[in-house]
């Protein structure tokens, strides 16, 4: 029964939600294309990430893998790690931030916890200070998408965490529960009682009462569980608050949570209905009838209070924001979506001056976006951002947050915008990230406020006249790709969820800039001398640079009809051309990249793909000449793989076309690796749950064997050859494969069959979800773009060297970066270290410097070394060691 509700859910939800919408960029940047289409990244993640035989995404299975993954680490008694990464950044641009709190337990109001919805929980201790540090905690939660974050109260130091962001939006991340602490922040662990099931599938809010009663609103994936769930007992036994099951999809009610609060005196309230137009999905406000510890919140006790109608077509609320005035329980005040008939725009702003038993309409803000005005502040996404938070010493005083934020300091008469992302619109209000997904204030101070977008995380102490970004080292940016210059050692391309295209210019953990706006989808850096620079945003949009990345302009004839939301590309640098997917039994071909034209997008019939689109590319490295490229459509049914000769023209040659087997009928191939030197060798990853997932051919991609091995059931979402002299996972012998999964990077020496086997690489990298790899031969560096996380690099460690990679003491040093006269060392911040230890080795092992510094910063003259690969090695007095590699 469950999984036909599931079917029904989701293809009602891919037809009727409306995704986000992708304008919410500075103007002046980039334009984002306007794709409301609800083929965007929902149903591409959803398509590539299915269990082909259930029809669904089965991600109960995640915290399985998860699990295995923390105990294959915590288990390991050998020195199979091979890889030691390091954080690159960006340390200047926050991500999608829903959940944040003030720690009551800090009279200064420094303690800030905060939650990205794909980056896990993270703390500040100097949170008004201008060296502000944020730190991360739990980095191994088997779900970093932390939504909904509380504190106890009168317990501060029992804290709770809610996984799941349940907004539809097109790329959330489905949760695994609620997770608690009871050490102030320091550990958290899992709620057995919300682990299984799917009634916390997506924990929206979370609220606790002065009596210690915790109340969830949550989501499901089914339409017949979620609703309001209530515990007593510190969360180890749960009995749902509100929500009535049904049979079936159009009888339930109240199934889908959004919305908690408490007032001053003890009223409880909460929200319910999000998207769609089913009774489950309709918007409500109900209030506790009674405040008695033992009762509020129990199933008989609701009263429904939802604000009247207004005409204009609006047959039924869906999304309903709710903010309680903390100076005086009777004020609220109600933010609802339009019903499910009409824009997905705000429909009223209402007010009730006793505590909910009548309304009065208000007022709706006039709002400047992009040069014109409107009383739709979330331009039709109020099931994405939408919130609100009243001055607690002043109830007539309002914020609401939706693409910016406005305020009223009169009751909902006469508003202000505070903030403005969009340009064209006369001089800029306070540059705030688009899309506003929470606004808390200090809980006395009028003047103190958080803002959470999906940008990071500002402060104001002024009461929202100005506003400063407080993401300096807050890395939960969610990456879906990167790029690699071929030997400027410190840059890199990498596509951003909502944040563009970041360009990193410096070495260790540093601020980028952005390249292009948008969603940042695929990037590519031509490797021959990296002049020639691409990015993208949604389906078939591109940029080029031909000066190194100074500056990008648009490449003609792009569309945002065809391909994959955030699609799949790959760059031929020999023939200076970007091969994209299109639609069924074509490809993108962009031309003129090199020269001085205007580079052109066109389209490529090519029938061998019998009626799919191309999910993943590879440019056979082993054909000089370029032009020479393998495509696998893998949309449907069994994956077709197509290898082509003059790729780079409107009519290409079939080579050879193969629908092999060993793949799993309906999976998605998500990435292709060549080898180096063998035309034969193929590698093959997939990203479907129940599938098999990593798949090796030594004969052109006739044949194909399942090379998965001890890998958990889980999304592989890259995968690349090592180099033949690499040293992986312990072994003396060179090569190997690494890939990038939805629980880190893992690597093998060698494939084996159904029997290899498969070592996580996750030192220095939290349990994130990995989404590309990318290595460059020069520096033996491997970069990583991680979907919460940031950027991350490693060097692979080479059988010639003789020089493992080690875990680099945390603190110690910052980065090491070379040019070809010096070699810059940045000394890290660990009190008690007095002198360090330098010595640097060839690539043959061999000692060419050795000396011994005080811990400082340090300069060190390289004018005499020859240029090539070298490994430095720094060891402090008390046990501290740094590993890098660099090249002259």
């Amino acid at each position: 029964m469950r999984n036909n509700l599931l079917l029904l859910l989701i293809s009602t939800t891919l037809f009727i939600t409306s995704c986000k919408n992708n304008n919410s960029i500075k103007e002046s940047e980039e334009k984002e294309s306007e794709n409301e289409a609800p083929l965007g990244w929902l149903q591409q993640e959803f398509e590539m990430t299915k269990d082909p035989a259930l029809g669904y995404v089965p991600y109960e299975r995640l915290a399985i893998a998860k699990a295995y993954t923390n105990n294959l680490i915590a288990a390991r008694t050998t020195n199979t790690n091979a890889l030691a990464w390091s954080e690159r950044g960006p340390n200047n641009v926050g991500g999608r931030t829903r959940a944040i709190f003030v720690d009551k337990r800090d009279a200064t109001g420094n303690t800030i916890f905060a939650g990205g919805v794909g980056g896990g929980i993270w703390k500040c201790t100097n949170f008004k200070s201008t060296n502000f540090t944020w730190t991360p905690v739990a980095n191994h939660l088997a779900n970093l998408a932390i939504c909904a974050l509380v504190q106890d109260p009168t317990t501060p130091n029992t804290m709770y965490a809610g996984t799941g962001e349940g907004w539809y939006n097109i790329d959330a991340i489905r949760g695994i529960g609620i997770y608690k602490s009871i050490d102030g922040g320091v550990t958290w662990n899992p709620l057995a009682a919300t682990q299984t099931g799917s009634d916390f599938d997506f924990v929206q809010d979370l609220v606790v009462t002065n009596t210690g009663i915790i109340f969830a609103a949550t989501r499901s994936r089914f339409c017949n569980a979620g609703g309001v769930f209530r515990s007593s007992d510190g969360g180890t036994t749960w009995v749902r608050a509100l929500g009535t099951v049904a049979g079936n999809c159009t009888d339930v009610r109240d199934m889908v949570a959004a919305d908690l609060e408490i007032a001053a005196n003890g009223d409880l309230f909460i929200t319910t209905g999000l998207q769609g137009d089913a009774e489950s999905t309709k918007g409500k406000l109900y209030k506790s009838a009674t405040t008695n510890a033992a009762n509020i919140g129990t199933l008989a006790t609701w009263v429904d209070i939802t604000p009247t109608l207004i005409s204009g077509g609006v047959t039924n609320w869906r999304r309903i924001e709710l903010a309680v005035a903390p100076s005086d329980a009777n004020i609220l005040y109600a933010l609802c979506q339009k019903s499910a008939t009409s824009t997905n725009a705000i429909g009223a702003i209402q007010k009730s001056i006793d505590g909910g038993t009548t309304w009065t309409n208000m007022t709706l803000p006039s709002w400047c976006d992009q040069g014109s005005t409107s009383t739709d502040f979330t331009r039709g996404q109020c099931w994405y951002d939408l919130v609100a938070s009243v001055d607690p010493n002043n109830s007539n005083t309002l914020f609401v947050g939706g693409v910016d934020m406005l305020k009223t300091v009169d009751g909902g008469t006469i508003w202000s915008q505070i903030s403005q992302w969009s340009s064209g619109c006369g001089a800029s209000i306070n540059n705030v990230h688009a899309d506003i997904h929470n606004i808390i204030h200090y809980p006395t101070s009028s003047n103190q406020m958080i803002s959470a977008n999906d940008g990071g995380i500002y402060y104001s102490a002024d009461g929202g006249t100005t506003w400063t970004a407080k993401n300096t080292n807050y890395n939960v940016t969610q990456f879906y790709s990167a790029a690699m210059h071929p030997t400027n050692t410190n840059y890199f391309l990498a596509g951003a969820q909502d944040n563009g295209t970041q360009k990193f210019q410096s070495a260790g953990v540093n601020s980028t800039t952005r390249a292009t706006g948008g969603d940042g989808g695929f990037c590519h850096i031509d490797q021959t001398d990296g002049q020639i620079q691409i990015t993208s945003f949604t389906n078939n949009q591109y940029t080029y640079s031909r000066n190194g990345g100074a500056n990008f302009s648009s490449v003609s004839g792009g569309t945002g009809t065809t391909g994959y939301f955030i699609n799949p590309t790959e760059y031929d640098d020999a023939q200076d051309v970007l091969y994209t997917s299109a639609s069924m039994n074509t490809y993108g071909l962009v031309t003129g990249l090199s020269g001085t034209g205007t580079p052109i997008y066109q389209v490529v019939n090519l029938s061998d793909l019998s009626g799919k689109r191309v999910t993943a590319f590879k440019v056979d490295p082993n054909v000089a000449t370029g032009g020479t490229v393998w495509m696998v459509g893998s949309n449907s049914g069994s994956p077709v793989f197509v290898k082509i000769s003059d790729a780079n023209t409107t009519s290409p040659v079939l080579i050879n076309s193969f629908v092999p087997a060993g793949f799993t009928a309906g999976c998605n191939v998500v990435s292709l690796d060549v080898e180096n030197g063998n035309s034969n060798h193929l590698l093959a990853t997939v990203s479907n749950y129940g599938a098999v997932s990593v798949l090796e051919s030594i004969d052109g991609a006739n044949t194909w064997v399942s090379v998965e091995g001890n890998l958990p059931d889980m999304p592989i979402r890259w995968g690349i050859f090592a180099p033949n002299n690499a040293l992986l996972t312990g072994s003396t012998t060179g090569g190997g494969i690494i890939v990038a999964t939805e629980t880190g990077v893992w690597c093998t020496s060698a494939s084996n069959g159904t029997g290899t086997t498969w070592v996580p690489q996750n030192t220095g990298l939290a349990s994130v979800s990995c989404y590309m790899l990318k290595y460059r031969p020069i520096d033996r560096t491997v970069a990583v773009a991680t979907h919460g996380r940031g950027l991350y690099t490693s060097i692979i460690p080479s059988t010639t060297t003789s020089v493992n990679t080690v875990l680099n003491t945390k603190g110690f040093i910052t980065y090491v970066s070379a040019n070809p006269n010096t070699l810059f060392v940045k000394a890290g911040n660990i009190t008690g270290i007095k002198n360090m230890q330098i010595n640097i080795v060839d690539m043959q092992g061999r000692l060419v410097f050795s000396n011994k510094y005080a811990y400082n910063n340090l300069s060190i003259p390289i004018n005499n070394l020859s240029p090539g690969g070298y490994v430095i090695k720094v060891y402090g007095d008390k046990k501290e060691q740094y590993t890098q590699q660099f090249v002259k």
